[in-house]
């Protein structure tokens, strides 16, 4: 029996553009739509899927902002839904090593990527992440994280183009699916649902028919592993910092260094978590 979990953000699905879209209290209109476009996007995989492996074991991490965008009566009969926060590793909750593959869905570039659909990496304060001095998206971190922690390979990844020019970068002969091309942060030239949807079909097919090459995709990097983030604005770094566990290198900017890759993901997620703090001062 297959199992494979799917990591599902809102900000790379197709048609999505902006980020009223994303939230429910901006745009509860275009929230809907978008929240129907993801267990869509999430359901064509799932076929996909169980077109070859009926038995498969399905679960879906809804990993976009409060977590709780996805209803289980929504999604094929065969997945299971893990949503809501916190949760420890956030958009990689539940990832153990008895799953064979991990996909990401609707995911986006990082922060600062040209062209790259509503970019950001994990917060809106954030502006960069690197480890071991090389910077990384949320694809790239959780990838990292598959690969390092519980040695499961990412085999299949969907979004904006920027999103799968950076992943590629990351990961050479994942498979991936573009859903729209970003002419600014805001605005994409989206596929259309038809073209998307035999994207989706096809591609799903060929990567879970071919396990053997799934090890291909596995990540290796040799701790310690060093994090370093770079926050917007110097308030964000002066929250953080109340916690004993960063170093700060300047004002905008701390480090930690660990010796599990696990550890690295608990220190991001705590330093980006925090920051709900900073809102009344904003």
């Amino acid at each position: 029996m297959t199992r494979i979990f799917i990591s599902a953000d809102m900000e790379g699905l197709c048609g999505v553009v902006s980020p009223l879209q994303c939230y429910p209290k901006e745009d509860l209109t275009g929230y809907n739509w978008a929240v129907a476009q993801m267990a869509w996007e999430i359901n064509t995989i799932a076929d996909g899927i169980l077109g070859h492996d009926p038995e498969a074991e399905i679960v879906v991490n809804d990993a976009h902002n409060a977590m709780t965008n996805l209803r289980l009566d929504s999604l094929s009969h065969r997945a299971q839904l893990l949503s809501g926060k916190p949760k420890l590793c956030a958009m990689m909750a539940g990832l153990d090593s008895a799953f064979d593959g991990v996909i990401f869905v609707g995911y986006h570039a990082k922060a600062g990527a040209e062209n790259g659909v509503l970019n950001h990496t994990f917060h809106s304060k954030l502006f960069d992440v690197q480890v071991n001095g090389v910077s990384y998206g949320e694809g790239g971190i959780n990838a990292l994280y598959a690969s390092l922690v519980h040695r499961v390979p990412v085999i299949l990844g969907s979004g904006d183009k920027a999103f799968c020019d950076e992943i590629h970068a990351l990961i050479p002969n994942l498979k991936t699916i573009e859903t729209k091309a970003g002419i600014s942060t805001t605005a994409a030239l989206s596929v259309s649902r038809d073209h998307l949807e035999k994207c989706y079909r096809d591609l799903v097919g060929k990567a879970v028919q071919a396990p053997a090459l799934w090890k291909m995709n596995l990540l290796e990097l040799t701790g310690p592993y060093t994090l370093r983030i770079t926050f917007t604005t110097t308030l964000p770094c002066d929250v953080a910092m109340t916690s004993p566990l960063y170093t700060r290198v300047d004002g905008r900017t701390l480090e930690v260094t660990v010796d599990e890759f696990a550890s690295l993901y608990r220190a991001l997620q705590g330093a980006y978590s925090m920051l709900a703090y900073t809102a009344y001062m904003e």
